[in-house]
């Protein structure tokens, strides 16, 4: 009898550590998820789960990815070869991946998240003259442009927020990894001839998206402020180029231009200016 219940326990000890194989093994085969990247550009991949990662290689557009969800809008690949943002991957079975948990989706569905690019930084002045330094200039047209962008329900992350260097390479991977829907860079110009002046902006060639934002907010500029109209133009700028969605970079005036010079200094025209891209983002 003693026997017998030896024998039993046994048979249940290994049926109970062949169901917790399985189990574990079904744990594991369901958090790797199989997906396809989605977008236009390359799709970095980061040594960690955020931009402030250092970027580690690149996943091209349609690529095939295996990976597992983190549940912070971030995906670790299986291969061990690092992390991806999961607002460009989409699942086999067609649907996007739950991003719910995701830090920047705590916001309403609708709700779009642009990107604010202040031009140059730190080490790198800009476009100097008149006792004007473009970083300075476009920074404050930046933040202002944010506080208006905010207030309207929007979400919006900045390249820059203060006076530091930030690389092109930087400034289109944050766009990216982020998800943004809109990304505007703002500067001001210089020429060797002081006689030019005027506001202008560019988008990506080919680009209709881009060109309608290019045409709003240049229609914004012209009607709320005195600057001469330069028009839109087509233009394969770094940020602009490597940017996964529709964008523009916006030339608020001449800082080598007396007139556009001592606009670009006052505090009111730069709250114009905000106003001016603000608005063409929420009229769309």
């Amino acid at each position: 009898m003693k026997c017998n219940q030896m024998t039993l326990c046994l048979f249940f000890f290994i049926v109970f550590a062949l169901s917790s194989v399985v189990i574990s093994e079904d744990v594991h085969a369901i958090a790797a998820k199989t997906g396809e990247v989605d977008t236009q550009t390359s799709l970095n991949v980061r040594s960690g789960p955020s931009t402030s990662h250092e970027v580690v290689g690149w996943l091209t557009p349609g690529e095939q990815v295996e990976y597992t969800d983190n549940g912070d809008g971030w995906g670790e690949l299986v291969d061990g070869s690092g992390y991806i943002s999961l607002h460009y991957i989409t699942n086999h079975d067609g649907e996007p991946v739950d991003r719910s948990s995701a830090k920047h989706d705590s916001v309403p569905p609708n709700n779009e998240r642009i990107v604010l690019d202040p031009g140059h930084g730190g080490k790198d002045s800009g476009a100097v003259a008149n006792g004007l330094m473009e970083k300075e200039i476009v920074l404050d047209i930046g933040k202002r442009t944010r506080d208006i962008l905010e207030n309207a329900g929007f979400t919006v992350l900045m390249t820059r927020d203060e006076d530091v260097f930030v690389s092109l390479e930087e400034r289109t991977a944050m766009a990216n990894d982020w998800g943004a829907d809109q990304f505007i860079s703002i500067h001001a110009n210089g020429f060797s001839d002081p006689a030019a002046n005027g506001v202008e902006t560019y988008y990506f060639p080919g680009s209709a998206a881009g060109k309608h934002m290019a045409a709003n907010v240049q229609n914004q500029l012209v009607e709320n402020t005195d600057r001469t109209d330069r028009g839109i133009f087509e233009e394969a700028f770094y940020v602009i180029y490597h940017t996964a969605m529709p964008a523009i970079l916006v030339e608020t005036g001449f800082v080598s231009n007396a007139d556009d010079a001592s606009q670009l200094g006052d505090a009111n025209y730069r709250q114009t200016v905000a106003e001016a891209i603000a608005n063409s983002v929420i009229d769309g």
